[in-house]
């Protein structure tokens, strides 16, 4: 049933991928590079490979205005001025932040510097995310080194062919699926205004050593994964046997 599962999970990641690939050609879907809000412009791309994190809006919070293809609101309570825009046809929450363009640079620098984050880590799929464990006093800079690498890699994962895609292969494993333990642990990092994260997608263990996941095989009962910094992934290990997850 959990192999049943990862593949699933893979194939409906492949097919967003590809659908939003496509999308991106279409004027409809393509996010505007610079927008003008109330006299001043705004600009997108200020966090790379974050994604939004506690920004929500539903029915009902009335946007502050609208345009063609998109809703839009203002974010309050973030230390800048930012915006979130939402497709009107999109089919799941995948909003776009824009920020003044002329704090862009500033306002990246605050999201790149790793100082304004909190480091967490949980099992993926939980259903309390509030529950996860606030790594407060843990070496940031050994959770850095497997964290951004799993940034890169699945910000590459999904482009399209025609964006360049960077080559991971002196990493990247296969792994039995019988070596896999059944946990899927996550660590991530969130800024500390809650409103950007890193991807929280499912890590590996196995032969006790912590992995990057890539995809399943179901053909050869298979994982892709990828090689982290053996310190890393020693004291990754370490703590999730500190903290009971293991």
């Amino acid at each position: 049933m959990r192999a049943i599962r990862r593949i699933l999970t893979a194939a409906a990641i492949t097919a967003i991928a590809a659908v939003l690939s496509a999308c991106a050609f279409l004027p409809a879907y393509r996010d505007p590079e610079r927008i003008e809000i109330g006299g001043e412009a705004y600009v997108s791309g200020f966090y790379e490979n974050l994604w939004p994190d506690g920004i929500a809006f539903g029915e009902d919070d009335p946007p502050a205005f609208e345009t063609e293809y998109r809703l839009w609101w203002e974010v309050m309570g973030a230390p800048f001025s930012l915006y979130c825009a939402q497709n009107k046809e999109a089919l799941y929450w995948n909003p776009t932040i824009y920020c003044k363009e002329s704090e862009s640079e500033e306002i990246g620098a605050y999201y790149a510097d790793t100082g304004n984050f909190d480091y967490s880590m949980g099992l993926y799929g939980d259903s309390h995310k509030d529950e996860r464990i606030k790594l407060n006093g843990a070496d940031t800079a050994l959770l850095e080194k497997a964290i951004s690498l799993n940034a890169r890699i699945q910000e590459n994962a999904g482009k399209g062919l025609l964006t360049g895609k960077k080559d991971f292969s002196d990493i990247e494993i296969s792994i039995p699926c019988a070596e896999v333990l059944p946990v899927q642990p996550v660590f991530y990092r969130v800024s500390k205004d809650g409103f950007f994260t890193t991807i929280q997608n499912e890590w590996l263990v196995a032969g006790g050593n912590l992995y990057i996941f890539g995809s399943y095989d179901g053909d050869t009962d298979m994982y892709t994964a990828y090689i982290i910094d053996s310190a890393a992934s020693a004291y990754m290990i370490a703590l999730l046997n500190k903290y009971g997850l293991l």
